[in-house]
């Protein structure tokens, strides 16, 4: 019995020595992790300014999302166009995407095509299948069939829903030697994506 009462106050002991330490770490721990978020924005605010597409990026979402900084969607808008100019695949994306929807921009459906063509030539998969879809209905670019297959079949081996069956249902629609020049073009563009910053409308 005795054995048990002191175990059970050094138990008590511990735990209210325990929670008398760790209380003053919470507190502690919160403004360390403030002070990191206002490092990394000031940090990302200064390599944006010097034009690094990564920081300017990032900072991008961080006005959109209102994270470490006050939520702003024109300084998300001038960061995203800031990001794609200087050769952001990610930015271009969205900001051709935006301007196809016409979400958060005016509607344009030939800039649209220009910044997806940029990020779609160095490889990303979602613009692929973005171009695809506008060659396929002459939306800001000629209707070109043969262009459609070409990013439909690129965008399909990189297995985005829906491209495979785009690019099937084209081949009704070319002649076998269109199909073959197409997938030519595709297997190019594939084996070596351009770097094509400099050409960002």
């Amino acid at each position: 019995m005795y054995f048990v009462a002191i175990g059970a106050i050094a138990t008590l002991a511990g735990a209210l020595a325990w929670n008398v330490v760790g209380v003053p770490e919470e507190p502690r721990r919160g403004s360390e992790r403030e002070a990191l978020v206002a490092e990394s924005v000031a940090d990302t605010i200064k390599r944006a300014e010097r034009d690094d597409a990564a920081a300017e990026y990032k900072l991008a979402h961080m006005y959109a999302t209102g994270t470490g900084v006050e939520g702003n969607k024109r300084d998300a808008q001038t960061w995203l166009e800031r990001a794609a100019r200087h050769g952001s695949t990610e930015a271009q994306y969205e900001l051709g995407n935006a301007l196809r929807e016409g979400s958060g921009v005016v509607q344009d459906y030939e800039l649209a095509a220009r910044w997806l063509e940029l990020a779609a030539v160095k490889g990303n998969p979602d613009a692929q299948y973005a171009l695809g879809q506008m060659y396929h209905s002459g939306m800001g670019v000629p209707a070109d069939n043969a262009k459609a297959y070409m990013w439909f079949n690129l965008a399909a081996a990189r297995d985005v829903p829906g491209a495979s069956v785009q690019r099937d249902a084209l081949l009704r629609a070319l002649t076998p030697a269109q199909v073959l020049e197409a997938q030519a073009d595709a297997r190019r563009l594939s084996q070596a994506p351009a770097k094509r910053s400099d050409l960002a409308p």
